[in-house]
């Protein structure tokens, strides 16, 4: 089934390293669908041009798949507007209006005083209200990587996620997918991993991924989050996938994050992040 991707293009390195991705995750010839999309600076008497730059950006970029035999012309369109003074909320609104499969950002690395202090695009996207996918993706490795690690619990947007990568890869062959649960001895409850990883699999076959592809593995540890930075840092998977909780950000969380999605969209390397509510 087609995949339609909103692909949010800015006028840095960054944008490239969601473009690059999709070209290596997917192969071409592929099943996707492309709009690709920037927000301009709010307009303004001084700034008349930069909607007409950016159109030459998406053109650009468009003509970077169709050079590099991605996609048919007729699967990638173009959108531009201006900025009305939330970046952040119009890529959630064209998200919401679209009815795309998954928003792709491209994400800049950081040093840690950057982090500790982030008002990027990306890091406010992820704390709006959001009912679909999103996809972060800094700088990509020189040799594309291959699977993906699937972080599930007993919780819905652990499922939410699971259901999104069995539509995705459930005809892209080239990728497996390694559910992963991290275990904390410490918590008592009645669903086992065993558990999990049944529920999950129906997710993933159902969406028609061969279960030969499907593997598992579950981890010890009272720290998720660590736990699977130093198991990514062993292996390199193509993409990091995990469910997201709704909850509020509280002024402790803006200065010590606590949700796993966030942990990870800060400190993950080399793989992409996917993220469902």
């Amino acid at each position: 089934m087609e995949k339609h991707l909103l692909v949010c293009v800015r006028e840095d390195s960054s944008a490239s390293y969601a473009v690059r991705f999709i070209k290596n995750f997917f192969h071409s010839p592929c099943d996707v669908r492309i709009t690709l999309f920037h927000v301009a600076p709010p307009k303004s008497s001084w700034n008349k041009g930069t909607l007409s730059k950016g159109r030459k950006l998406l053109d650009d970029t468009r003509q970077w798949f169709i050079d590099h035999n991605f996609c048919e012309e007729s699967k990638i369109d173009v959108k531009s507007i201006y900025s009305r003074g939330n970046t952040a909320r119009e890529i959630v609104q064209e998200g919401h209006k679209g009815m795309y499969d998954a928003v792709i950002l491209g994400r800049q690395p950081q040093s840690a005083l950057e982090e500790f202090f982030d008002y990027s695009v990306g890091s406010k996207v992820i704390w709006e209200e959001i009912d679909f996918p999103l996809w972060f993706c800094k700088c990509p490795q020189e040799i594309p990587r291959k699977d993906l690690l699937l972080c599930v619990d007993e919780d819905f947007p652990s499922q939410r996620i699971a259901d999104h990568v069995g539509f995705v890869l459930g005809d892209n062959p080239n990728h497996g997918i390694i559910m992963l649960h991290v275990h904390d001895s410490k918590e008592k409850g009645a669903v086992t991993a065993e558990d999990i990883f049944s529920i999950t699999r129906q997710h993933l076959e159902g969406n028609g991924v061969a279960p030969e592809r499907i593997k598992e593995l579950v981890l010890d540890g009272d720290n998720v989050a660590r736990a699977i930075l130093d198991h990514v840092a062993k292996r390199p998977y193509a993409v990091v996938a995990a469910g997201r909780g709704v909850h509020d950000k509280t002024a402790i969380e803006k200065l010590f994050p606590r949700s796993l999605s966030v942990k990870l969209l800060q400190e993950l390397e080399g793989a992409a992040l996917w993220i469902s509510r």
